[in-house]
């Protein structure tokens, strides 16, 4: 006769027999292990890879991150020939944290007024009026930003959490300039 324990308890059956005392044995109950059941144990791997990226706060699923800032020349007379100068560095609207080494490139198309390559402010109003200046990566202007050319920024660790995005620009008024407000809007593509 078996009897088994309660389920999860482990299995083990009490044989219980009766049998007549033979030389100094008696007749009594035995608790003996049964076999355990079976269990198969299976391994599956779990990866993840990291890559080096870059992430621009507050871009959203139209990969729009709006505007990087302003270059704004100021205010110039009709007549002025001077050379202006302006710079994106220190208004900079928008966060851009990346992996130290990251391999970064911007790219600057050439405006909404560009032509034959030259990029241009347009006065509002009509499309003759126009003022050309240039795009750099230095202060001095003389690293020429060319329209749909990547360069890379540079990403290290002393700058990844807020990477800039120099821009600089510079233009020479002709002093035969109809007065108005001149105007360009460029696109800046960033790739990593």
């Amino acid at each position: 006769m078996f009897a088994d324990r309660p389920a999860g308890a482990g299995r083990w059956s009490l044989l219980a027999f009766s049998a007549r005392p033979v030389a100094g044995i008696a007749a009594g109950a035995l608790l003996l292990p049964c076999p355990a059941e079976a269990a198969t144990s299976i391994l599956f791997d779990v990866t993840a890879r990291v890559s080096p990226g870059c992430l621009v706060d507050g871009l959203g699923a139209s990969g729009n991150a709006g505007r990087i800032g302003t270059l704004n020349f100021g205010t110039v007379s009709t007549f002025s020939t001077q050379r202006r100068t302006a710079t994106t560095t220190t208004g900079q609207a928008i966060r851009l944290r990346c992996t130290p080494g990251v391999n970064l490139v911007m790219t600057i198309d050439g405006g909404a007024h560009a032509v034959s390559g030259q990029r241009n402010l347009q006065r509002t109003g009509t499309t003759t009026a126009r003022i050309p200046y240039a795009l750099c990566r230095d202060a001095a202007c003389t690293l020429p930003i060319v329209a749909g050319t990547g360069y890379a920024p540079g990403v290290t660790s002393a700058n990844s959490e807020d990477v800039r995005l120099p821009i600089y620009a510079a233009l020479t008024p002709s002093g035969t300039m109809p007065p108005g407000t001149y105007t360009d809007t460029l696109t800046v593509t960033l790739t990593w």
